[in-house]
């Protein structure tokens, strides 16, 4: 019996997901996977897939890991905390003000996202060292700020732009304030945006390398920098950079089955207005 068209759309469809799926999980079931391999058993070709897994790479980690699992967790934090802090009422201005060259400084804003992070690189070594600020927790708070600011009030402008403004006006004939409407009215029906520009915001700090590696020797050493540190002029250490990849990952991962619920109705802010 031949298969009807919806039978067959049905079938392509969830071929395509399976393959889409298994693409986008490979790398990491091949990272997790060498996190529990021997050096023999990581080097191995053809790759072995059935093995007796070890906990070796882990053990070698161990020492260092609180330090810069706790260094990576306090920065992408506090950058995030200040830029929702700072950013947030700059969107509602934007959102709700009509001033002089609003557009162009939303557009400003815009493009500062787009500039490359390498090109920064050489100006806030200059800066962090002229300051003393070198290698310390401070420095990658800051640097992070000024890069997830410029998106959280990207981001979060449109959020609050979609928010009816007869609620707010409301408010104020009842005698409440411009930060008495933000606090009481606007971050509470935003707050699904909020929390989706804050995941985002946290993932791109936890992930962040570049200045990670060139701002910090040891004191402030992040999680990012120690998966490199594993590549020496001599050999590879495959098993500890899967393994502090597979830790880098789970902050992440555990973020985003917390907040999925929200993730999904900020996504969906804004799409169907009253």
């Amino acid at each position: 019996m031949l298969m009807s068209r919806h039978t067959m759309r049905s079938a392509v469809v969830y071929l395509l997901t399976f393959l889409f799926l298994f693409a986008s999980l490979f790398p990491i079931i091949w990272i997790i996977e060498g996190s529990l391999k021997t050096p023999d058993q990581n080097r191995a070709i053809p790759p072995i897939w059935i093995f007796q897994p070890t906990l070796e790479a882990y053990r070698g980690i161990t020492p260092g890991l609180p330090k810069y699992f706790s260094n990576s967790l306090i920065i992408s934090c506090a950058s995030v905390a200040l830029s929702l802090l700072i950013g947030i009422p700059a969107a509602y201005a934007l959102a709700r003000f009509n001033f002089k060259q609003r557009r162009s400084l939303t557009i400003w804003i815009l493009s500062t996202k787009m500039a490359p992070g390498f090109a920064f690189v050489v100006p806030f070594y200059l800066i962090m060292r002229s300051l003393n600020l070198l290698d310390t927790l401070i420095a990658l708070t800051l640097v992070y700020l000024t890069f997830n600011l410029a998106f959280v009030v990207w981001i979060m402008q449109g959020f609050i732009e979609e928010m009816p403004v007869e609620l707010e006006e409301a408010a104020m004939l009842d005698g409440c304030t411009r930060l008495d409407v933000l606090r009481r009215i606007t971050i509470p029906l935003v707050l699904p945006g909020i929390i989706v520009t804050a995941t985002l915001a946290f993932v791109t700090s936890w992930n962040e390398f570049l200045f990670a590696y060139v701002l910090t020797r040891e004191a402030a050493v992040t999680i990012q920098p120690m998966i490199a540190s594993r590549v020496s002029f001599y050999k590879i250490d495959w098993e500890q950079m899967c393994a502090y990849s597979t830790v880098a990952m789970l902050p992440v991962v555990t973020l985003s089955l917390s907040v999925r619920k929200y993730l999904t109705r900020g996504l969906t802010l804004g799409a169907i207005k009253g």
